[in-house]
């Protein structure tokens, strides 16, 4: 289970904002310490509307929270791109597209993956217009 310290560090690599000892949290990044456990809530609500999670979740408060039922490889593999998105986009635009891109990209792909729930089948609603020979083009 990854605390949000982990998504936040993650982060900062990210935004080449870690000391020379490789410490996230310094007085330069404090201004992002306050503003993280927020953005890394609205992750976790967008996180489970699109994997279909109903119910309330805990809200985390500090870097030193645990992020609760998200999977490891999520948080730190695409998270990070969110969050770094979030706090760039005043500062530097250009590098907070890049970010939201590639997390809305990464997002996409870790739910393009995820196995069908409870045994479900996955219907194929195109079925039936093999190689397109009877479709009107």
């Amino acid at each position: 289970m990854k605390t949000v310290e982990d998504v936040f560090k993650a982060a900062m690599g990210l935004m080449d904002e870690l000391s020379a000892t490789g410490e996230a949290k310094t007085g330069d990044t404090k201004e992002y310490e306050y503003r993280t456990p927020g953005i890394v809530n609205m992750m976790i609500s967008e996180y489970r509307m699109l994997a279909g999670q109903a119910g309330g979740f805990v809200a985390v408060e500090g870097l030193e929270d645990y992020i609760l039922k998200i999977d490891d490889t999520y948080a730190i593999g695409v998270m990070q791109y969110g969050l770094a998105a979030n706090l760039l986009v005043d500062e530097n635009p250009t590098a907070a597209s890049f970010y939201e891109q590639r997390y809305e990209e990464m997002r996409n792909l870790y739910f393009s993956r995820r196995p069908a729930e409870d045994g479900e089948e996955i219907v194929d609603m195109y079925g039936g217009i093999e190689y397109g020979r009877f479709g009107r083009w």
